[in-house]
């Protein structure tokens, strides 16, 4: 009877429960691995092969709106001691303008000239390089990405607070103006399902009109 009377003592004074809400940004999706996988559909061994698949979809789409036959150059150079490698995929389009750059840093928005178009091959995902951006940090790189075009070197670094703040670092560098666009990042090389070789095997199956060059080790970069 006395444990039963404080019992309902307790109940009636205890102080009700407060919510508190709060906003995060949503810009913060694309850099957690499971908001990944959902914008994605892949899990986390395969990001890598959804960073290079992606950017090649964009090359080979940017060459052909220019009315040009792809010409494709994939670099990836290990470093074997950080566990890490360096990815650069080279395309001869018409170079990726300033203001798409700028644009695709806006994590609000989607940014895509592939939103209302699919094929059965390319064009599964219409916000591919904010992912791009995001899933390096996502997977622990904290290596800029740089991304050379139209005579810009633009070296882009982001970075999420455990609120889910988002910044992001945007320099531009004027340099001598190359055909088409250069993007350079670095991903892990561990505990990923990627092979640099099948994939470019597989777009040029798909794909009779593309040249594709993949150059592993040193003389990847």
């Amino acid at each position: 009877m006395v444990s039963g009377t404080l019992s309902r003592r307790a109940t009636a004074t205890a102080a009700p429960l407060q919510r508190t809400t709060f906003e995060m940004s949503r810009a913060a999706e694309y850099f957690t691995v499971r908001e990944l996988q959902t914008l994605t559909g892949q899990q986390q061994q395969r990001f890598v092969s959804v960073i290079l698949k992606e950017l090649l979809d964009n090359a080979i789409d940017a060459c052909e709106t220019a009315g040009v036959a792809p010409v494709l150059h994939v670099g990836w150079v290990p470093d074997p001691d950080a566990a890490q490698a360096q990815l650069t995929i080279t395309d001869n389009g018409p170079g990726l303008p300033r203001d798409t750059v700028r644009r695709i840093l806006n994590f609000t928005t989607r940014t895509s000239d592939k939103a209302v178009y699919r094929s059965p091959t390319r064009g599964a995902q219409g916000n591919a390089l904010k992912t791009v951006l995001g899933i390096p940090w996502a997977l622990g790189v904290r290596a800029p990405v740089v991304i050379a075009a139209q005579g810009l070197r633009h070296t882009i670094a982001v970075s999420v607070d455990p609120a889910g703040n988002l910044d992001v670092q945007h320099d531009e560098t004027r340099v001598a103006p190359q055909p088409g666009t250069r993007i350079t990042l670095t991903v892990p090389a561990r505990h990923q399902d990627c092979d640099p070789t099948a994939w470019g095997r597989a777009f040029a199956l798909f794909n009779p009109h593309l040249s594709v060059k993949i150059c592993q080790g040193d003389h990847g970069g």
